[in-house]
Protein backbone atom coordinates (compact mmCIF):
# COMPACT_ATOMS: atom_id res chain seq x y z
CA UNK A 1 0.00 0.00 0.00
CA UNK A 2 1.29 3.47 -0.88
CA UNK A 3 1.68 6.32 1.54
CA UNK A 4 -1.40 8.11 0.27
CA UNK A 5 -3.57 5.08 1.08
CA UNK A 6 -2.58 5.15 4.76
CA UNK A 7 -5.65 6.34 6.67
CA UNK A 8 -3.51 7.12 9.72
CA UNK A 9 -1.22 9.47 7.80
CA UNK A 10 -1.66 13.11 8.84
CA UNK A 11 -3.12 15.54 6.35
CA UNK A 12 -0.99 18.02 4.43
CA UNK A 13 -2.23 20.88 6.57
CA UNK A 14 -1.50 19.02 9.81
CA UNK A 15 2.06 18.13 8.79
CA UNK A 16 3.07 21.39 7.21
CA UNK A 17 1.00 24.08 8.91
CA UNK A 18 1.11 24.93 12.58
CA UNK A 19 -1.79 27.32 13.13
CA UNK A 20 -1.31 29.29 16.33
CA UNK A 21 -3.42 31.81 18.25
CA UNK A 22 -1.92 34.75 16.35
CA UNK A 23 -2.97 33.16 13.05
CA UNK A 24 -6.48 32.60 14.40
CA UNK A 25 -6.73 36.19 15.59
CA UNK A 26 -5.71 37.46 12.15
CA UNK A 27 -8.22 35.05 10.58
CA UNK A 28 -11.04 36.39 12.79
CA UNK A 29 -10.19 39.95 11.74
CA UNK A 30 -10.07 39.00 8.05
CA UNK A 31 -13.31 37.04 8.26
CA UNK A 32 -15.04 39.96 9.98
CA UNK A 33 -13.98 42.40 7.27
CA UNK A 34 -15.05 39.99 4.53
CA UNK A 35 -18.40 39.45 6.24
CA UNK A 36 -19.03 43.19 6.42
CA UNK A 37 -18.04 43.54 2.77
CA UNK A 38 -20.31 40.71 1.62
CA UNK A 39 -23.11 42.08 3.81
CA UNK A 40 -22.82 45.51 2.20
CA UNK A 41 -22.69 44.05 -1.32
CA UNK A 42 -25.64 41.74 -0.70
CA UNK A 43 -27.77 44.48 0.86
CA UNK A 44 -26.94 46.90 -1.95
CA UNK A 45 -27.71 44.37 -4.68
CA UNK A 46 -30.98 43.39 -2.98
CA UNK A 47 -32.05 47.02 -2.51
CA UNK A 48 -31.41 47.75 -6.20
CA UNK A 49 -33.39 44.66 -7.21
CA UNK A 50 -36.31 45.67 -4.98
CA UNK A 51 -36.39 49.15 -6.45
CA UNK A 52 -36.18 47.82 -10.00
CA UNK A 53 -38.88 45.15 -9.63
CA UNK A 54 -41.17 46.90 -7.18
CA UNK A 55 -41.07 43.95 -4.79
CA UNK A 56 -43.58 44.51 -1.98
CA UNK A 57 -42.20 41.99 0.48
CA UNK A 58 -38.94 43.93 0.76
CA UNK A 59 -38.52 43.28 4.51
CA UNK A 60 -38.17 39.54 3.92
CA UNK A 61 -35.78 40.07 1.02
CA UNK A 62 -33.56 42.43 2.99
CA UNK A 63 -33.59 40.00 5.91
CA UNK A 64 -32.30 37.22 3.70
CA UNK A 65 -29.72 39.55 2.16
CA UNK A 66 -28.43 40.27 5.65
CA UNK A 67 -28.68 36.79 7.18
CA UNK A 68 -27.08 34.71 4.41
CA UNK A 69 -23.74 36.61 4.25
CA UNK A 70 -23.54 36.68 8.05
CA UNK A 71 -23.96 32.90 8.25
CA UNK A 72 -21.99 31.70 5.23
CA UNK A 73 -19.08 34.13 4.90
CA UNK A 74 -17.46 33.46 8.31
CA UNK A 75 -17.76 29.67 7.80
CA UNK A 76 -15.86 29.92 4.51
CA UNK A 77 -13.51 32.82 5.22
CA UNK A 78 -12.25 31.81 8.67
CA UNK A 79 -10.57 28.45 7.85
CA UNK A 80 -9.11 29.82 4.61
CA UNK A 81 -7.78 32.88 6.44
CA UNK A 82 -6.24 30.65 9.13
CA UNK A 83 -4.36 28.64 6.52
CA UNK A 84 -3.26 31.77 4.67
CA UNK A 85 -1.96 33.38 7.87
CA UNK A 86 -0.05 30.22 8.81
CA UNK A 87 1.38 29.94 5.29
CA UNK A 88 2.53 33.55 5.33
CA UNK A 89 4.19 33.11 8.72
CA UNK A 90 5.89 29.88 7.64
CA UNK A 91 7.16 31.46 4.41
CA UNK A 92 8.61 34.36 6.37
CA UNK A 93 10.34 31.86 8.67
CA UNK A 94 11.74 29.92 5.69
CA UNK A 95 13.03 33.14 4.14
CA UNK A 96 14.76 33.98 7.41
CA UNK A 97 16.33 30.51 7.58
CA UNK A 98 17.56 30.87 4.01
CA UNK A 99 19.33 34.14 4.83
CA UNK A 100 20.49 33.79 8.42
CA UNK A 101 23.01 31.68 10.28
CA UNK A 102 21.28 29.43 12.81
CA UNK A 103 23.90 29.88 15.53
CA UNK A 104 24.55 33.61 15.57
CA UNK A 105 21.50 35.11 13.86
CA UNK A 106 23.62 37.12 11.39
CA UNK A 107 23.46 36.56 7.64
CA UNK A 108 24.86 33.31 6.30
CA UNK A 109 27.71 33.10 3.81
CA UNK A 110 25.72 32.63 0.54
CA UNK A 111 23.42 35.54 1.30
CA UNK A 112 26.11 38.01 2.36
CA UNK A 113 28.32 37.16 -0.63
CA UNK A 114 25.36 37.64 -2.95
CA UNK A 115 24.62 41.01 -1.36
CA UNK A 116 28.31 41.95 -1.62
CA UNK A 117 28.26 41.25 -5.35
CA UNK A 118 25.20 43.47 -5.72
CA UNK A 119 26.87 46.19 -3.66
CA UNK A 120 29.99 46.04 -5.82
CA UNK A 121 27.89 46.38 -8.97
CA UNK A 122 26.16 49.45 -7.49
CA UNK A 123 29.46 50.93 -6.36
CA UNK A 124 30.87 50.53 -9.85
CA UNK A 125 27.86 52.27 -11.35
CA UNK A 126 27.76 55.14 -8.85
CA UNK A 127 31.49 55.31 -8.07
CA UNK A 128 31.68 54.90 -4.30
CA UNK A 129 34.03 52.72 -2.22
CA UNK A 130 33.16 49.41 -0.56
CA UNK A 131 35.28 47.83 2.13
CA UNK A 132 35.39 44.30 3.46
CA UNK A 133 36.48 43.13 6.91
CA UNK A 134 37.13 39.49 7.78
CA UNK A 135 36.86 38.96 11.54
CA UNK A 136 38.19 35.81 13.16
CA UNK A 137 38.26 34.59 16.74
CA UNK A 138 41.98 33.92 16.84
CA UNK A 139 41.94 31.88 20.04
CA UNK A 140 38.89 29.81 19.11
CA UNK A 141 40.86 26.55 19.28
CA UNK A 142 42.04 27.47 22.77
CA UNK A 143 38.46 28.20 23.82
CA UNK A 144 37.31 24.83 22.49
CA UNK A 145 40.16 22.90 24.12
CA UNK A 146 39.87 24.53 27.54
CA UNK A 147 36.21 25.52 27.82
CA UNK A 148 34.44 23.24 25.36
CA UNK A 149 32.51 23.53 22.12
CA UNK A 150 29.57 25.25 23.80
CA UNK A 151 31.87 28.05 24.97
CA UNK A 152 33.06 28.49 21.37
CA UNK A 153 29.43 28.87 20.29
CA UNK A 154 28.95 31.48 23.03
CA UNK A 155 32.05 33.33 21.84
CA UNK A 156 30.75 33.49 18.28
CA UNK A 157 27.34 34.64 19.47
CA UNK A 158 28.97 37.30 21.64
CA UNK A 159 31.10 38.55 18.75
CA UNK A 160 28.10 38.75 16.43
CA UNK A 161 26.00 40.58 19.04
CA UNK A 162 28.71 43.11 19.90
CA UNK A 163 29.58 43.88 16.27
CA UNK A 164 25.93 44.34 15.36
CA UNK A 165 25.57 47.02 18.02
CA UNK A 166 28.38 49.04 16.43
CA UNK A 167 27.66 48.92 12.71
CA UNK A 168 25.27 50.93 10.58
CA UNK A 169 21.96 49.64 9.27
CA UNK A 170 23.40 49.64 5.74
CA UNK A 171 26.36 47.43 6.76
CA UNK A 172 26.16 43.66 6.35
CA UNK A 173 27.48 41.18 8.89
CA UNK A 174 27.61 37.49 8.09
CA UNK A 175 29.15 34.30 9.38
CA UNK A 176 31.74 33.29 6.82
CA UNK A 177 32.89 29.90 8.12
CA UNK A 178 33.57 28.46 11.54
CA UNK A 179 34.68 31.23 13.87
CA UNK A 180 35.20 33.65 10.99
CA UNK A 181 32.83 36.49 10.10
CA UNK A 182 32.55 38.88 7.18
CA UNK A 183 31.58 42.54 7.45
CA UNK A 184 30.61 44.52 4.34
CA UNK A 185 30.93 48.31 4.63
CA UNK A 186 29.31 50.22 1.74
CA UNK A 187 30.40 53.84 1.15
CA UNK A 188 33.49 53.21 3.28
CA UNK A 189 37.11 53.65 2.19
CA UNK A 190 40.13 51.75 3.46
CA UNK A 191 41.12 54.31 6.09
CA UNK A 192 37.67 54.33 7.67
CA UNK A 193 37.44 50.52 7.46
CA UNK A 194 40.74 50.20 9.33
CA UNK A 195 39.50 52.62 11.98
CA UNK A 196 36.26 50.64 12.35
CA UNK A 197 38.14 47.35 12.69
CA UNK A 198 40.43 48.91 15.31
CA UNK A 199 37.44 50.12 17.34
CA UNK A 200 35.78 46.72 17.05
CA UNK A 201 38.99 45.07 18.19
CA UNK A 202 39.13 47.23 21.31
CA UNK A 203 35.50 46.38 22.07
CA UNK A 204 35.82 42.65 21.50
CA UNK A 205 39.03 42.24 23.49
CA UNK A 206 37.15 43.39 26.57
CA UNK A 207 34.80 40.40 26.26
CA UNK A 208 35.34 37.38 28.49
CA UNK A 209 34.12 33.84 27.77
CA UNK A 210 33.45 31.73 30.85
CA UNK A 211 32.64 28.06 31.44
CA UNK A 212 33.21 25.67 34.35
CA UNK A 213 34.79 28.36 36.52
CA UNK A 214 37.34 29.14 33.81
CA UNK A 215 37.56 32.36 31.80
CA UNK A 216 39.31 33.21 28.56
CA UNK A 217 39.39 36.52 26.70
CA UNK A 218 37.90 36.84 23.25
CA UNK A 219 40.82 37.65 20.93
CA UNK A 220 39.70 38.87 17.49
CA UNK A 221 41.83 39.14 14.37
CA UNK A 222 40.98 41.36 11.38
CA UNK A 223 41.71 41.37 7.66
CA UNK A 224 40.64 44.51 5.80
CA UNK A 225 40.38 45.20 2.08
CA UNK A 226 38.74 47.97 0.07
CA UNK A 227 37.96 48.92 -3.51
CA UNK A 228 40.32 51.86 -2.85
CA UNK A 229 43.19 49.41 -3.41
CA UNK A 230 41.58 46.23 -4.76
CA UNK A 231 39.81 45.51 -8.00
CA UNK A 232 36.08 46.03 -7.77
CA UNK A 233 35.35 42.29 -7.82
CA UNK A 234 34.22 39.86 -5.17
CA UNK A 235 37.22 37.56 -5.51
CA UNK A 236 39.78 40.37 -5.38
CA UNK A 237 38.28 41.83 -2.21
CA UNK A 238 38.11 38.41 -0.54
CA UNK A 239 41.68 37.52 -1.55
CA UNK A 240 43.09 40.82 -0.26
CA UNK A 241 41.12 40.59 3.01
CA UNK A 242 42.22 36.98 3.48
CA UNK A 243 45.87 37.96 2.91
CA UNK A 244 45.54 40.78 5.45
CA UNK A 245 43.98 38.32 7.89
CA UNK A 246 46.87 35.91 7.30
CA UNK A 247 49.36 38.64 8.21
CA UNK A 248 47.34 39.52 11.30
CA UNK A 249 47.41 35.86 12.37
CA UNK A 250 51.22 35.84 12.05
CA UNK A 251 51.44 38.93 14.26
CA UNK A 252 49.21 37.23 16.82
CA UNK A 253 51.43 34.14 16.75
CA UNK A 254 54.52 36.25 17.36
CA UNK A 255 53.12 37.58 20.63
Amino acid sequence: MGLWNNNNAPSLVETELDINSHDRLRAVSTAAWLTLLMLALSATATAITILATGERNWVFAMGLATLIPMLITPLVAYPISCRNAALKRRNQHLQQLARHDHLTGVFNRPYVLNMLERELALSSRHDYPVSLVLIEIQNNREIVDQLGRHASDKAQQRLAREVRTQIRESDLLGRFEGAQFILVLPHTGLRDALRISENLGQLLRRQQISADNQTLPLLPCFGVSSTDQSARTLQSLLNDADYALYNARKQYGDH
